[in-house]
């Protein structure tokens, strides 16, 4: 029917019928006539048992007469009909009808273990197998409850009653008993068992004893050892701690340490026990470990121990080791500062000299404390050097700039004779000279006078 209604479909949409070259035989054949021919009752009417055929007879398969014989599929094998059938069936014994092969018995179906193999003609069909938990039973593959007071399958007794529960049943007694009695098989009353049928009658600490109709609940005594006592409650015996409790005997300085049913004192860390004063007493770590705790120094302290450095160095981060202090970086020196291991040195420009203190730095007198003469005129200190200066007037200083050169006024015309006179440069200055001929006399230069008297006659002084 499935084959068909899919054959259906496909003919209702206008789409080819050439999906049943993808369907297993006879699916495949269902669905090509209901695709072609739309009629889905002439088919179930064809799908009743199938007729009697006549015997195979010799001779070539041919559909048209008789199809050679045989109710499925023809072959022709020397001349003679060969009956075969399609997949899902198997050949009869009479040689020419086929039957339908069940795959769920001889397990030829792939279905998985959670899944029900129910066989089709020529083929099967996998169902999921649901299975109901006890008081369900399976219908149209759905769990539904078992009504065992309708179904007679309750146990309940004569004094009870049966009611119905969702997966199970209650028998509920006929007549109630009073509180702390329940009613058995028979309908009798008994005492109820508090103690093992509730959870936790009594509180902890305490026993509980059955009574008719009731229970009690009676307080445990407990017997604690030394160095236990019992709990809140009176269950069970705890350790007890001393050390909270402040129940011990540790001395001065001792840390107290609860063990179970006692306790044990011990020194504080740095510290050693005394057995001859019962007292800790300090360990000197410096002297313990000597040469191992500390790089430099080693300081004892209470408990522990402090490292420490030599001038020159301090302690680094881990606490043990020295590090050469950069001294510079705090400018101890007037000028210029060298930082060595563990200590500094000062130093001086050029022109300065290092005092006694070994910091500061004063400046050289080099006019005073120079052996022969700086200069050719004057020497005059500065700081750090020192410079060499001329006269005023007349004098400049040389290229060496240690000696003076004289200024030649006349040639430079920085003098102030006038146009009548004679500028005649002397060291460090210059003269005005008048050139004025007495009789008989003729002037013959600026410089030079030509006496036109006889030799004898002599110049007068200027």
């Amino acid at each position: 029917c499935s084959c068909c209604v899919l054959g259906l479909r496909v003919r209702s949409e206008g789409r080819g019928c050439d999906a049943h070259q993808h369907l297993g035989y006879p699916c495949g054949h269902i669905f090509l006539t209901c695709c072609e021919e739309g009629d889905a009752l002439s088919l179930l009417r064809r799908k009743q048992k199938p007729r009697p055929t006549a015997l195979p007879r010799k001779g070539i398969c041919n559909p048209l007469h008789n199809n050679g014989g045989c109710s499925q599929q023809c072959t022709a094998v020397a001349g003679r009909a060969r009956c075969s059938c399609f997949p899902g069936f198997s050949l009869m014994t009479d040689g020419w009808m086929c039957e339908d092969v069940d795959e769920c018995m001889t397990g030829a179906h792939s279905c998985k273990p959670s899944q029900r193999c129910v066989n089709t003609v020529g083929s099967f069909v996998c169902e999921l197998q649901v299975t109901c938990p006890a008081g369900y039973q399976l219908r149209n593959s759905l769990c539904e409850d078992i009504d065992e007071c309708t179904m007679r399958t309750h146990n309940c007794g004569m004094g009870f009653v049966c009611e119905n529960t969702v997966g199970s049943f209650l028998c509920n007694p006929k007549q109630k008993c009073i509180s702390g009695f329940t009613q058995d098989s028979h309908g009798n009353c008994i005492d109820i068992n508090e103690c093992s049928s509730l959870s936790e009658p009594c509180s902890s600490g305490f026993n509980c004893i059955n009574t008719v109709g009731s229970y009690t609940c009676q307080k445990k005594i407990v017997m604690c050892s030394h160095g236990y006592h019992a709990s809140p409650d009176g269950a069970k015996c705890v350790d007890t701690d001393e050390c909270q409790m402040e129940t011990h005997r540790c001395g001065a300085g001792q840390i107290c340490h609860n063990l179970p049913g006692s306790y044990r004192c011990d020194c504080q860390t740095g510290y050693q026990y005394n057995a001859l004063r019962k007292v800790c007493t300090d360990v000197n770590e410096c002297w313990r470990y000597s040469g191992r705790l500390c790089a430099q120094k080693c300081e004892n302290t209470p408990g522990s121990y402090r490292c420490s450095c030599t001038a020159g160095f301090s302690l680094a981060f881990d606490g043990k080791n020295c590090e050469d202090t950069n001294e510079c970086e705090q400018n101890p020196c007037s000028q210029e500062c060298a930082n060595i291991y563990g200590s500094y040195q000062c130093y001086c420009r050029p022109g300065y000299y290092l005092k006694d203190d070994g910091h500061t730095c004063e400046d050289i007198d080099e006019c005073s404390q120079s052996i022969g003469n700086l200069c050719a005129f004057q020497c005059v200190n500065t700081a750090g050097s020192y410079q060499c200066a001329c006269p005023p007037h007349g004098y400049v200083m040389a290229a060496n700039g240690r000696t003076c050169k004289d200024i030649d006024e006349c040639t430079a015309g920085t003098h102030n004779c006038s146009t009548r006179q004679t500028c005649y440069n002397l060291q460090g200055g210059f003269r005005c000279l008048s050139f004025d001929c007495p009789q008989h006399y003729k002037k013959v230069s600026n410089t030079d006078v030509l006496s036109v008297l006889p030799r004898d006659t002599l110049l007068p002084s200027v």
